[in-house]
C-alpha cells in the first residue's frame, strides 16, 4: 500500500511539474492572435473562429515545448540561481528524459494543428521556433537585439492569425504590434534593472543596458507607437476610429506610469489586473467593435443568428 502511494505521488508531482513547466499563465500571449479577427472584421464568423482558436491550441504547444527545451539547456544554471533552481527540471521533481519526452509530444501536435491550417501558418509557426532557438541559445545575450526578438515573437503570432483565417495582412497591424510588444519588453528590462542589486548576475544583457537608455528607449518606442496608431486611425477605412484615439493614449500612459513606479513593469501580464488598465483596454475595444461593425443588429445579422 505504501509503495502505491508513493508510485502515485510521484507521477501525480511529475504531471504537475509538467504542468508548471509550459507555463500556462504565460498563454494570455497567443491571445495575440485574436487581433486579425476583429480588424478584419471577422469577429462574428463561426468558421473563422474555428480556425483562429486551432491556431491558438498550435502555439500554446509549440509555446509550452520551447519552454520546456529552454529549462532543459539551462538546467545546470538555474540550479545555481536564487529562485530558478526551485523550477520542476532544476529541482528532478521532473527528469529530463520525462520533460524532453512531454515537449516532443507538444512540439509533434502543435505541428499536426498547424499543418492543418495550411501550408502557410506551418511556414509562420517554424519560423517562430527558429526565432525562439536562436534567442535561447545565441541572442538573448546581445544588447538590443534581445528586445527586439521578444517584439518579433509577438507579430509572428498576429501574422499566424491573419494567416489561420485567410485575411489580407495589415501593415499597421505588424508596425503596431511589434511596437507594444518592444514598449512592454524594454519596460520589462528596466524595471529588472532597478530592481537587481547586481543587474548582470540576472541577465547578460543588463550589464550593457543604463537606466538612462533604457528610458530614452520608451521614450522613443511611446512616441512611435502613438504615432504609428494615430496615423492608422486617420487613413484606414472607418476615420470614426479616431475615437479610439483617447483610449490608446491612455493605455500607453499607464504603462508607463507603472514602470517608472511601481515593479510592474517586470512582469507585463501584472497589467491584467491593473483594474485601470483593464477597464481602458475593456472600452477601447468596446469603441473599435462599433465603429468596425456598425450597431449590434449588424452583428447579429453578421453571426446569422437574425
Amino acid at each position: 500500500m505504501g509503495e502505491a502511494q508513493t508510485q502515485r505521488s510521484s507521477i501525480v508531482d511529475t504531471v504537475v511539474g509538467l504542468a508548471y513547466e509550459i507555463r500556462p499563465w504565460q498563454w494570455y500571449k497567443q491571445s495575440v492572435l485574436l487581433i486579425g479577427i476583429v480588424f478584419s472584421r471577422e469577429l462574428f464568423n463561426p468558421a473563422a473562429w474555428s480556425q483562429v482558436v486551432l491556431g491558438v491550441l498550435a502555439f500554446c504547444a509549440i509555446a509550452g515545448a520551447t519552454y520546456i527545451f529552454n529549462d532543459i539547456s539551462d538546467v545546470e544554471a538555474d540550479r545555481k540561481h536564487p529562485t530558478k533552481r526551485n523550477r520542476p527540471i532544476a529541482s528532478g521533481q521532473v527528469s529530463v528524459t520525462t520533460a524532453g519526452a512531454f515537449a516532443v509530444a507538444l512540439l509533434a501536435g502543435g505541428f499536426v494543428l498547424s499543418y492543418a491550417l495550411g501550408r502557410l501558418f506551418l511556414i509562420v509557426v517554424l519560423t517562430y521556433i527558429a526565432q525562439n532557438v536562436l534567442y535561447s541559445l545565441y541572442l538573448k545575450d546581445v544588447v538590443l537585439v534581445d528586445v527586439m526578438l521578444i517584439a518579433i515573437g509577438f507579430v509572428l503570432r498576429a501574422v499566424a492569425g491573419v494567416v489561420a483565417i485567410g485575411v489580407a495582412l495589415s501593415p499597421w497591424l505588424v508596425v503596431c504590434t511589434f511596437l507594444a510588444a518592444l514598449l512592454l519588453a524594454i519596460g520589462k528590462r528596466r524595471n529588472e534593472f532597478e530592481a537587481s542589486d547586481l543587474p548582470g548576475e540576472t541577465r547578460a544583457t543588463l550589464e550593457e543596458y543604463t537606466p538612462e537608455t533604457l528610458d530614452q528607449l520608451l521614450g522613443i518606442v511611446t512616441s512611435t507607437l502613438l504615432i504609428s496608431y494615430s496615423i492608422y486611425t486617420f487613413t484606414g477605412a472607418k476615420l470614426a476610429m479616431m475615437l479610439t484615439l483617447p483610449f490608446a493614449f491612455f493605455g500607453v500612459f499607464r504603462y508607463h506610469h507603472l514602470v517608472h513606479t511601481t515593479d510592474s513593469g517586470v512582469s507585463p501580464e501584472v497589467l491584467l489586473i491593473d483594474r485601470q488598465f483593464i477597464l481602458n483596454l475593456a472600452l477601447w475595444g468596446l469603441i473599435a467593435v462599433i465603429v468596425l461593425y456598425g450597431r449590434p443588429r449588424a452583428w447579429l445579422v453578421g453571426a446569422g443568428v437574425v
